[in-house]
């Protein structure tokens, strides 16, 4: 320590040699210069090693900061802050024994993994760059956030088990898989603090990308169960160096590897789709990432949830972006997840189309990109709803599926592309078309086909499960489309709402039959092809609303108080609208009561107070037993068109309640939960309104 009377010199008076070096290394690590004059003044000192040219140093220590200098000449050397400290986990009898078990597992039953991550993280000699705050340098940084954000954080929630698998690929001088098909486990944890905490993996060389790229590629596709979420990280401090130094881009100059590179980021998301989280993360002041954002682009064009990321400069910031990919993990296993037996649901194992190229118009189709079907082949077929009294009196819902025409008067063929361009949670998409009689060209509009995204049920025949599914389909559609009517009668009598104020409908569609000469007959749903450019959703199934960055997680306790707060927020009396089906009531309307708004006035609401004032009117519209939610599709400045409803459906009253009434998109009680726990906070005027001349109506005054 320094004297009493060094102690008594203003801290800013302190000598300090600057030098150009040391104000770059205090710059990068965000250091002011008083900071290291208060360590000079009031820090431990530290002998310290000698210089090339013999002169001492010194190492002074204070507030977590450590500054060298030169001794003889004064100048500073450098400076850092204080290394974050990682300690091993102690591991007990019973852990080693599971994780040997797990490892066993993996290698034995690729078929009972529910994540496979593979991070590439860029160990090329940039990485030694000391400018990330609280660690050595960037690759330490890495393995800190790697190991506490990404695999600690999902053992301590338990959203992360020995069933999920990672595997670690380095990208410097030659790309190495370090960690190879590892569980999650503290074993795990404990070699990661040991790579950070020994600095087991030295950054050095150039930082080619297809290598690592390669050997990431393998690793996912060495499973093949579709039921396994999968993730790759792809994490760089800069450009890839593939054009001078790679084995594969040498001679093909910057724009040719690059091009390689994107191919191979795409025909990795055009196998994986929506099963995919791919993330790029960037690190460094670098402003050239030019390339992890060509490929992430490359995996989102084909579904992938793919997302670029620029932290700032410090091990926290980077933690969160690794806790991101965690969460988006996660979210996939949870989509893979049946809600209620809780087995993994099996994807179709088929290759994806671009959706840029599936958004070009076409004029004719080929026979290479689509499979084409005679007229003599081809069945359409409507689904016809309507409602008439049972031997009880009591209305009772009654459907038939009616054969039609094609849609154009001058189709012969059609046309059902070989791969889909679309896939959500439940369905994919593919491109449709009704083709003249030369079986090329493109009469009518452009439509999709949908299909089940899942292997719906393996004990029944394909084509039998195809059936339901569309069944399920076209009566949830038509339920929906008739709430919508009745929510549009509802605008036009509430004198408040101005008639500018958009009304509400869903694509009407049709069952096409396929009798195909190796798969049998088809059964695919068909309707218009919305502009995609226009498309958006207003909200979801889970609880997600339009403005937020993600669905919303629910835990045990956050769901019971959702419950809570549904009774809060869904508290208007009702009308009734008949359903027909089981214990409903018949529509016994009265006029709209008191204005909830103040002022002469009309309003024009927005598209977005729309959907959501749709969504509450509809469960109190049906009993408080069927809330219409996902609303997806587009907007024309005088109607939302919205595709593909989802519909809770949930009877209190009933003695046993029915499951996935409509279909597996129906999550029951826990979705009407979810549902007024996030719109609790988007309950407004036009709910009010639509709902303000409801009341629940006795069954003692039913006819």
């Amino acid at each position: 320590m320094l004297s009493a009377t060094a102690n008594s010199i203003r801290t800013s008076a302190i000598t300090l040699v600057e030098t150009e070096h040391g104000r770059m290394r205090r710059k990068q690590r965000g250091i002011d210069k008083k900071d290291l004059q208060a360590a000079k003044k009031y820090g431990r000192r530290y002998k310290n090693r000698y210089c090339a040219n013999g002169h001492a140093t010194a190492r002074y220590v204070y507030k977590g900061i450590t500054y060298i200098v030169n001794e003889v000449t004064g100048e500073e050397i450098t400076c850092y802050a204080k290394s974050l400290e990682l300690e091993q986990v102690p591991l007990t009898e019973s852990m080693r024994r599971e994780y040997a078990i797990a490892c066993r597992n993996i290698k034995e039953n690729p078929h009972t993994w529910t994540s496979n991550s593979v991070l590439v993280v860029d160990t090329s000699g940039s990485m030694r760059e000391a400018d990330v705050w609280g660690t050595r340098n960037r690759l330490a940084a890495v393995w800190v956030s790697i190991a506490l954000d990404f695999l600690a954080t999902r053992l301590e929630t338990g959203e992360g088990c020995v069933t999920d698998v990672i595997s670690i690929v380095t990208l410097g001088e030659s790309a190495d898989v370090i960690f190879e098909e590892e569980p999650y486990s503290w074993v795990l944890y404990n070699k990661l603090v040991r790579v950070y905490s020994e600095t087991l993996v030295k950054p050095r060389g150039h930082g080619p990308f297809l290598p690592s790229l390669e050997k990431a590629e393998k690793l996912l596709l060495r499973n093949p169960n579709a039921s396994c979420a999968v993730s790759l990280t792809f994490l760089s401090d800069g450009r890839p160096s593939d054009a001078v130094f790679g084995a594969v881009g040498v001679g093909l100059g910057k724009d040719g590897s690059y091009e390689v590179i994107e191919n191979k980021v795409g025909d990795l998301a055009k196998q994986f789709g929506r099963r995919l989280t791919f993330k790029a993360i960037a690190i460094g002041d670098y402003d050239d990432f030019d390339m992890l954002k060509r490929m992430v682009d490359a995996a989102d064009d084909y579904g992938a949830h793919a997302d670029f990321c620029l932290p700032s400069m410090t091990s926290s910031a980077l933690g969160e972006v690794f806790t991101s990919v965690a969460t988006s993990i996660t979210s996939t296993q949870l989509e893979l997840t049946d809600a209620q037996s809780k087995k993994q649901r099996q994807v179709r194992n088929i290759l994806r189309e671009s959706r840029s190229k599936a958004g070009q118009d076409i004029l004719s189709v080929s026979d290479d990109e689509f499979w084409i079907y005679s007229l003599s082949r081809t069945t359409r077929k409507i689904y016809k709803e309507w409602m008439e009294p049972d031997s009880d009196g009591r209305n009772k819902t009654r459907h038939k599926y009616e054969k039609a025409e094609l849609q154009h008067p001058d189709a012969r063929y059609v046309a059902f592309a070989k791969c889909p361009f679309g896939e959500g949670a439940e369905r994919f998409a593919y491109r449709f078309f009704e083709l003249a009689a030369d079986c090329k060209t493109i009469v009518g509009k452009p439509m999709v086909a949908k299909e089940s995204r899942l292997i719906l049920d393996v004990d029944s025949a394909d084509e039998l499960a195809r059936k339901e599914f569309t069944a399920v389909f076209c009566k949830t559609q038509q339920l929906a489309r008739r709430l919508a009517k009745d929510f549009n009668a509802k605008l036009k009598t509430s004198y408040r709402v101005d008639e500018r104020t958009p009304t509400v409908d869903f694509l009407d569609c049709s069952i096409y039959e396929l009798d195909d000469d190796n798969l049998g007959v088809l059964s695919v749903l068909v309707g218009d092809k919305l502009d995609h450019t226009k498309w958006q959703k207003w909200n979801s199934n889970n609880g997600f609303v339009e403005g937020m960055k993600k669905a919303p997680v629910f835990s045990e306790e956050g769901l019971r108080l959702a419950e809570i707060n549904m009774t809060r927020v869904a508290h208007f009396e009702g009308d009734i609208i008949e359903e027909g089906s089981e214990e409903e009531e018949d529509s016994d309307e009265e006029k709209e009561g008191s204005d909830v708004l103040p002022g002469k006035n009309t309003v024009v609401f927005s598209p977005f107070e729309v959907a959501q004032a749709f969504s509450h009117f509809n469960y109190l519209a049906s009993w408080r037993k069927r809330l219409v939610c996902d609303l997806q599709g587009v907007y024309d400045e005088a109607n939302l068109l919205f595709s593909d409803p989802v519909i809770h459906y949930y009877n209190p009253r009933a003695y046993t309640c029915r499951k996935n009434v409509h279909g597996r998109t129906d999550h029951g009680k826990e979705g009407l939960h979810k549902f007024f726990d996030t719109h609790a906070d988007h309950c407004g005027p036009l709910c009010r309104i639509v709902n303000r001349g409801f009341r629940r109506v006795a069954r003692s005054e039913k006819k």
